[in-house]
């Protein structure tokens, strides 16, 4: 029984060891002399069974040691040979600055049976011992003079971004003579704004109003409708030729603010009756009926008619002067007669 056990166990330890024959582990560079500054390459390859785990050093910092540095790290690819076995490469280019005798370190990779074997087992390459030499000089040959820097032709990706900032600059100027052009407030060449041609308040009120006819909205059933766009048009003539903030005020307020333009009892009550039955119809779900609809913009055409005669006549420009003049005309009529008395 003893001699069993023995036995097993001695076999174990021999496939164990037979596996274990079976890594390979290798650090290989073309040449051991190398140039200071010159990059030199290292192969790795580790050869494990198939279905082993191969932990491969991602190489995080960028030395191996104090006199050797990492520039270039190349892909790890996975191959496998005839046996199955499972073998891993990867390309390192390095590079020294140190001169005479350095040694490339052994470098661990890491591998286990599987991938949950929590037992890590590590296999070193051979150090690897350099010789770094500097640039030889020949001294037999001449002396040569400098070089001057070789001009590179232009290529097309040096000058393409700086078209497209061309590109760009030319849309946005552009862009903005097209927009200070076509805009509707414009300036002139001090800056001073230039204004556009201004409809009258008359005439836009005339206007509104007749296309406010011609849409017969109270014969649609939009009755608020028609009677809110009414009582606007009225809002915007009253602000716009009397200078009345009829906009931003009630009907009251706006018939008080128009008393002191004294204009005819009759033109005064049109504006009124007219402003209140559109206040009972958006305000208290008045049904104004078809008469009351039809009278109402007759009544608001009439008084923007009448109320404009009562302006030219009275508070136009044109009527100032023409009082001034009537003033002037009478004080020389009154001045030539006291002269001719005495």
């Amino acid at each position: 029984m003893r001699k069993t056990v023995l036995f097993l166990i001695f076999a174990l330890l021999a496939a164990t060891g037979l596996k274990a024959q079976n890594v390979e582990v290798e650090g290989k560079v073309n040449d051991t002399k190398v140039q200071v500054g010159k990059p030199f390459t290292l192969d790795l390859s580790l050869k494990v069974p198939y279905g082993w785990f191969v932990e491969w050093n991602d190489f995080a910092i960028d030395t191996l040691s104090e006199q050797i540095d990492i520039i270039k790290r190349g892909n790890v690819e996975r191959t496998a040979d005839a046996d199955s076995n499972v073998i891993v490469k990867q390309q390192l280019t390095l590079m020294t600055f140190d001169t005479g005798q350095i040694q490339l370190p052994a470098v661990g990779l890491t591998y286990a049976q599987s991938f949950d074997d929590p037992m890590r087992l590590q296999a070193f390459t051979e150090p690897i011992d350099l010789y770094a030499t500097t640039m030889v000089v020949d001294t037999l040959q001449p002396y040569k003079p400098i070089v001057e820097p070789i001009a590179a032709p232009i290529q097309m990706k040096e000058v393409f971004p700086w078209l497209l900032a061309v590109l760009l600059l030319a849309l946005a100027v552009f862009g903005v003579w097209y927009w200070r052009k076509h805009r509707k407030t414009k300036v002139d060449a001090e800056g001073n704004i230039i204004r556009g041609p201004v409809i009258p308040p008359y005439d836009k009120a005339v206007g509104d109003l007749k296309r406010l006819r011609e849409e017969k909205m109270w014969q649609s059933g939009k009755v608020k409708e028609y009677f809110s766009s009414l009582t606007d048009i009225a809002r915007e003539y009253i602000e716009g030729q009397f200078g009345v903030n009829a906009v931003e005020m009630t009907t009251d307020d706006i018939l008080n603010e128009i008393k002191p333009l004294h204009f005819k009892k009759e033109t005064y009550d049109k504006l009124k009756d007219t402003m209140e039955v559109a206040d009972l119809v958006k305000f208290a779900k008045y049904s104004a009926s078809t008469l009351e609809s039809d009278t109402a913009l007759t009544s608001m055409t009439e008084f923007v008619n009448e109320s404009y005669e009562y302006y030219q006549k009275t508070m136009s420009p044109s009527a100032s002067s023409q009082t001034e003049t009537d003033c002037g005309t009478q004080s020389a009529t009154v001045g030539k007669e006291e002269v001719k008395d005495v």
